[in-house]
């Protein structure tokens, strides 16, 4: 069998079984490996909608096993790892980039022929990875703004677990929190990612920082050259000393609840239940979350 544990939701969810993909190639951690390589094994379990392909029996509704079949055989060797670990979360991030209908999938990478000194059937590793469904806000008001928002959300685009589903044109606004600063473009985004929250949040940060941002010298409410907020993270509730989602002051923000109603206006608060669309058009002071 495959992995036990589940992606999240998956258990009713329509899936594509690869049972048995025999490839040969050269990881590991000795040099007998990688000079003559041995057979790995691949099963993969791809969760997504099959009733349109079930209904029309069209495959370009559904995912070609076949193609999936050669695209992993393809991938597999375009770089060598000492890990299976490693091996695995590169072939389910291709897997993610390649078709944007796949909702999550569960992925096991098996190595029958590991140098091990003991009698042995069979090794593997087995990870479960889900498509994450984010909302950002970006601003910028310190250099070639236009520029690093652009060069900003292309990092997120290019980056191997993440992907750009759509964003709304800047906005020019005042500057909030009352310090004396140049006007602001601000915006919202929806994206999708593999990384879980506090690795995301490490990544945004990472990418502001590509665009000019010293985040040592960002004071609060100051200029920034790319600011990137997460607002929403699935349906997620998370509060620590280093992250709070769904983002406590969005609501207070029209800069921030402008641009969401415009690209999200029915997706729904986990807490208030209330939609983008009402939080927008709601006086300030209905936005406190007990």
């Amino acid at each position: 069998m495959l992995c036990s544990a589940r992606a999240d939701n998956t258990d009713m969810m329509d899936e594509i079984f690869i049972e048995g993909l025999k490839i040969y190639g050269y990881h590991g951690v000795y040099p007998q490996e990688e000079a003559r390589g041995q057979n790995f094994v691949l099963s993969v379990r791809l969760f997504l909608s099959l009733q349109q392909a079930g209904l029309t029996d069209d495959l370009t509704k559904s995912i070609s096993y076949e193609e999936v079949c050669l695209f992993l055989k393809e991938e597999f060797n375009k770089e060598r790892h000492q890990l299976i670990e490693t091996v695995a979360e590169r072939l389910a991030a291709a897997l993610f980039k390649k078709y944007e209908s796949l909702c999550a999938l569960e992925l096991r990478v098996a190595k029958p022929e590991a140098p091990i000194a003991v009698d042995f059937k069979n090794v593997s590793v087995c990870i479960s990875r889900k498509r994450h469904i984010v909302y950002l806000s970006y601003g910028a008001n310190e250099g070639d703004c236009p520029t690093q928002i652009e060069g900003g959300f292309k990092r997120i685009d290019e980056d191997p677990c993440c992907g750009v589903i759509k964003k709304t044109q800047p906005l020019i606004t005042t500057p909030y929190g009352g310090v004396a600063q140049q006007d602001f473009y601000n915006g919202a985004a929806k994206i999708w990612t593999l990384y879980e929250p506090h690795e995301l949040l490490k990544f945004l940060h990472d990418v502001e920082a590509s665009q000019g941002l010293d985040r040592s010298k960002k004071t609060h409410w100051g200029p920034r050259a790319l600011d990137l907020d997460i607002l929403f993270y699935d349906d997620i509730v998370l509060d620590d000393e280093e992250l709070t989602i769904p983002h406590p002051d969005m609501g207070n923000r029209d800069f921030v609840m402008k641009p969401l109603a415009e690209l999200a206006p029915f997706y729904r608060h986990p807490l208030t239940k209330k939609t983008v669309a009402m939080m927008a058009a709601a006086p300030m002071e209905e936005h406190i979350v007990s």
